[in-house]
């Protein structure tokens, strides 16, 4: 009965749809709340935010496709999904869908550009602003790297303050402490391979402790790779949604067809039968001339 009234590609892209949706609001979720600060820098945060709008547009509409043909209930474009018609919440899906891949391929384009501009402001603004701090801090310790594209990147910033701890003596005086030696091979701790390392005068103790590697390159691929995978996710859903569109509405025509069909033979029947029961009444001609001669004999 329900394979009669819902198409089998409605039922399986519902199923589809509604684990997608799930998946894009948990994943998302996760996103903002582990990694918002790398988000936001990296201007990805648009695109994971049109990950949750989707996902959350696309739940309720694909659930209540699912209730319909788990109930036996045909579904049709003017069915209700809260207060909205079932046609009007497809039609937002495919436009949210759309705007992420347009701001997929926008990211996609300047990904490069981003990442150098993102890293290059981390870096200068390290030791005076706290949230750059933690974004640098967050990718060097999750990326393993160490500066843009190796760890010398940070001999060319004030990422602290560079006075040698050790040969800080507060007798001195001024003129003692200005002419003391700049510590220009020190990276931040977050280049550590481990919990603790040497981090300082690695040009004299060497980086066999501390991440060589930039996170240039690294953070370019991933972002792009991520990219890549919305704008995957972004168009499959489209696509999904326009054939269930095209065959609930193609079984809507359908249902349309037949019943002005039936409209039309009902019609058929009736003046059929009104016909035959016209014919019934008519009155034979001799029968008439009898009642006419009848009706003048009374008269006479």
């Amino acid at each position: 009965m329900v394979a009669n009234q819902n198409h089998p590609f409605v039922l399986w892209g519902a199923c589809f749809l509604w684990f997608i949706s799930m998946l894009c609001i948990i994943w998302s979720l996760l996103l903002f709340f582990f990694v918002g600060n790398i988000l936001v820098q990296t201007g990805t945060d648009l695109v994971n935010a049109f990950v949750l709008l989707s996902g959350i547009i696309t739940l309720p509409t694909n659930v209540h496709i699912l209730y319909s043909i788990a109930y036996g209930i045909r579904v049709e474009l003017k069915s209700k999904v809260m207060c909205c018609p079932l046609w009007f919440c497809i039609i937002w899906i495919i436009v949210i869908n759309a705007v992420g891949i347009v701001l997929c391929i926008k990211v996609i384009h300047s990904c490069e550009e981003n990442t150098v501009n993102s890293i290059g402001h981390g870096m200068k603004y390290y030791r005076s602003i706290p949230k750059y701090k933690n974004f640098i801090d967050n990718v060097q310790w999750s990326l393993h790297c160490c500066g843009l594209n190796s760890y010398k990147d940070w001999f060319k910033h004030e990422w602290y303050d560079k006075i040698r701890d050790y040969e800080w003596d507060p007798f001195t005086n001024r003129q003692t402490v200005r002419s003391l030696k700049e510590a220009t091979d020190s990276v931040p701790l977050s280049c550590c391979k481990s919990g603790s390392c040497i981090s300082n005068f690695l040009t004299e103790l060497g980086t066999y402790s501390i991440n060589t590697a930039g996170c240039g390159h690294k953070m370019y691929h991933i972002i792009r790779c991520s990219m890549y995978a919305h704008l995957f996710l972004f168009t499959l859903v489209i696509l999904i949604e326009i054939l269930m569109l095209k065959f609930i509405a193609r079984r809507d025509d359908s249902d349309s067809c037949k019943k002005l069909k039936n409209n039309v033979q009902r019609i058929m029947s009736v003046n059929n039968n009104f016909e035959a029961s016209s014919s019934s009444y008519q009155v034979n001609p001799e029968d008439s001339e009898d009642l006419e001669l009848s009706r003048e004999y009374e008269k006479d």
